[in-house]
């Protein structure tokens, strides 16, 4: 089944009802009767409006009742054009077979003859809609020149093509239909083959959504003015009525009873200033470019999402999951003051945690009321994680005092420091300070350490990561990527992903904590070691402050090892081999894809056909198995000197700058951050988290 037939997993789709019978032919006749009279158009246009309308009796009555006006006043530059707002069937409507979205790919007679090329040339392109008539500039009524009917579906199908991959609004419409009023104009498609001209209402604007309406429905629009099947158009309302009042309407039978019917502004007049040119023809194309051409200023996504986050904490009240007090704490609307008074965090910290919590909560009641607020104000928004962490983002910033711009660079980093991991495992989102909830990060990290570091670490790491992003971004020192330019980012990591290494590192932790702790006592963010201990500058008593470069650096992804640079200590020693280690892996595994790449003339890996020297794979082979033993050995090793369990190991081989083994490390020794090992019973991260 074709996936907009089926039910939208986001948008609650919009209730559908039986619909009306196709008015009859004498309905119709009076309505273009009082068309011609009133506007002064031509019969073909106004039997073309009349049979499009769902309700001409309606329409003809409002027209001149001043107890119930039917026509609109548009001003425009050079005169106020007339429209009247009804509802008309999408089978008797067109969209414009020229769409002005596809004028830059159109292939024009100079640049290839017509016929000569490929599909998209071998027609003319079809020309601008001209005046029906010059001397009657208010007459609303429009002529396109053809070839044949030919002309007329292949410039149709080229725009529906171009349409729907460009601007394709099919799975929106499918679940709402269409909302907003399309603005339609009698054309007259006037063919060169002496065959006869035919009339349609036709979109003034290109309308997207005109196409999406005639795919759903398997309309082809070039048939519309050519259709005159009364009967048959009959008989497809009633099956869809008789289908939906025995409650066995398909899934494509619902679309249908959705999208049969259009709102549309029908221009059907034009009124030029006394001293004005302007004709009719130039009139639509001042309205259609004040839509697309010079429309109001967008919002813009900033604005934009504080719209639908305000909109959501409201549904998310309304359904009595958050109280009033709640509500204005997220929403950023009582002091700090108030916050402490009703027994909430005045840490900004905590707040921003709290939120993301709540529009990262997978209770069903919680994401039916997003739901129901974002749907409510854009029907092609998807339910996605990014947009959960931008309504997130737009609440947080709620918190901060600072200049426009600042806050735009904030919101633009902190929306992409809330990972995977955020929305997809439990955690929660509490009071605890940050001493307590770093303790028990700490040991909820080493436990993951102990069972051999897969899966999830835990909810206090998370919940941690989640709060540090506060302190971390709004301060400066976790940026998004940078770009290119001047970039000295280690790598193009977000914000999360740099959070989601730290929160499962050791010495992470302790800086997750240590951002915390600065950052409520308005200090620089320190830098600390596995410990916790803060840092000091190379041969200096300065305290050293962290960066984006610097937590990058320290805490790179799975895979790869931090360089220390220096060598003056063992650990500094032992971080830059493993950093070369690391490299010259990477380095085998790019050479090992380099060969199994390279291939012969008749393209075919080399490697497949004349393989490699067994003395060589043997040689290999015996390296690499070597290495993968000991890789073994060092994973368990670091489990057992960084997990919870007492056991250590039996044998412990720290290699020398020479390669000898260090004798020196003695079994039941523990790691040393600065100095390798240090005699058991002395365990410093026993105490630090103790």
């Amino acid at each position: 089944m074709n996936k907009f037939y089926q039910a939208d997993d986001h948008v609650l789709p919009r209730p559908v009802e039986a619909l009306p019978d196709f008015a009859n032919a004498k309905a119709r006749q009076n309505l273009a009767a009082k068309l011609i009279e009133t506007f002064h158009l031509s019969q073909a246009a106004s039997t073309a409006i009349a049979n499009a309308v769902v309700d001409p009796a309606a329409v003809r009555k409002s027209i001149g009742d001043p107890a119930d006006p039917g026509v609109e006043e548009i001003a425009v530059p050079g005169g106020t054009l007339l429209g009247i707002r009804t509802t008309v069937w999408a089978r008797r409507v067109m969209p414009d077979p020229r769409n002005p979205r596809l004028l830059p790919s159109r292939r024009h007679p100079f640049a290839i003859e017509p016929g000569t090329g490929d599909e998209n040339a071998r027609f003319r392109p079809v020309p601008e809609p001209r005046a029906a008539d010059e001397e009657k500039p208010g007459l609303a009524e429009l002529v396109v020149d053809i070839e044949n009917r030919e002309h007329l579906d292949w410039a149709s199908q080229q725009a529906a093509s171009f349409i729907l991959a460009d601007n394709d609004w099919r799975e929106s419409i499918a679940s709402q239909g269409v909302m907003e009023a399309i603005w339609l104009v009698a054309t007259t498609y006037q063919p060169a083959d002496e065959s006869a001209s035919v009339t349609a209402l036709t979109s003034a604007e290109g309308s997207s959504r005109t196409t999406a309406v005639h795919d759903l429905l398997g309309v082809r629009s070039a048939d519309v003015p050519y259709d005159d099947g009364e009967a048959r158009f009959r008989g497809h309302i009633r099956k869809l009525n008789d289908a939906y009042g025995r409650g066995t309407a398909d899934g494509k039978m619902v679309v249908a009873l959705r999208c049969e019917r259009l709102p549309s502004l029908i221009l059907v007049g034009f009124r030029p200033h006394a001293k004005a040119a302007t004709g009719f023809s130039t009139a639509i194309k001042s309205l259609v470019a004040l839509r697309h051409v010079d429309p109001p200023k967008p919002w813009g996504e900033g604005p934009e999402n504080e719209s639908l986050a305000d909109e959501v904490l409201d549904e998310i009240y309304r359904q009595g999951l958050i109280s009033p007090t709640q509500r204005a704490y997220f929403g950023g609307s009582c002091t700090r003051v108030e916050a402490r008074a009703a027994n909430l965090s005045d840490d900004p910290g905590v707040r921003a945690a709290q939120i993301v919590r709540l529009l990262t909560d997978r209770e069903p009641r919680i994401s039916e009321a997003v739901r129901v607020a974002v749907t409510s104000q854009s029907t092609r928004k998807r339910l996605t994680p990014k947009l959960f962490n931008a309504l997130a983002t737009a609440l947080i910033m709620r918190s901060m005092n600072k200049d426009p711009d600042t806050i735009d660079q904030i919101r633009r980093y902190m929306q992409h420091a809330f990972g995977k991991a955020v929305h997809r495992s439990v955690w929660d989102a509490t009071n605890r300070d940050a001493a307590t909830l770093t303790k028990d990060a700490l040991a909820e990290i080493r436990q993951w350490i102990t069972d051999g570091m897969t899966g999830e670490p835990g909810p206090a790491s998370l919940e941690l990561a989640v709060r540090a992003a506060y302190p971390l971004v709004a301060s400066g020192r976790l940026n998004a990527d940078r770009g290119s330019a001047d970039n000295e980012q280690p790598d193009r990591r977000t914000p999360g992903e740099v959070l989601e290494a730290m929160r499962r590192n050791i010495q992470g932790i302790h800086q997750l904590g240590q951002a915390l702790r600065d950052y409520a006592e308005d200090m620089p963010i320190r830098a600390v070691d596995e410990r916790g201990t803060v840092l000091r500058v190379e041969s200096s008593t300065e305290e050293r402050s962290i960066n984006d470069v610097y937590l990058r650096a320290t805490f790179p992804p799975p895979g790869k090892v931090r360089n220390m640079l220096s060598d003056d200590k063992p650990l500094d020693r032992f971080n830059n081999r493993l950093h070369a280690l690391g490299a010259a892996v990477d380095g085998l595994a790019q050479a090992f894809d380099d060969l199994a790449n390279v291939l012969g003339e008749d393209g075919r890996p080399l490697v497949d056909g004349r393989g490699v020297d067994p003395q060589s794979c043997t040689a290999w082979r015996d390296t690499l198995r070597r290495i993968d033993e000991d890789l073994v050995l060092w994973s368990s090793t670091f489990r057992r000197a960084f997990g919870t369990g007492a056991s250590q190991p039996t044998r412990q081989t720290i290699r020398g700058v020479d390669g000898t083994a260090d004798s020196s490390a003695r079994a039941g020794d523990e790691f040393d951050a600065d100095e390798g090992w240090y005699p058991a019973g002395d365990n410093e991260m026993d105490k630090l988290t103790a």
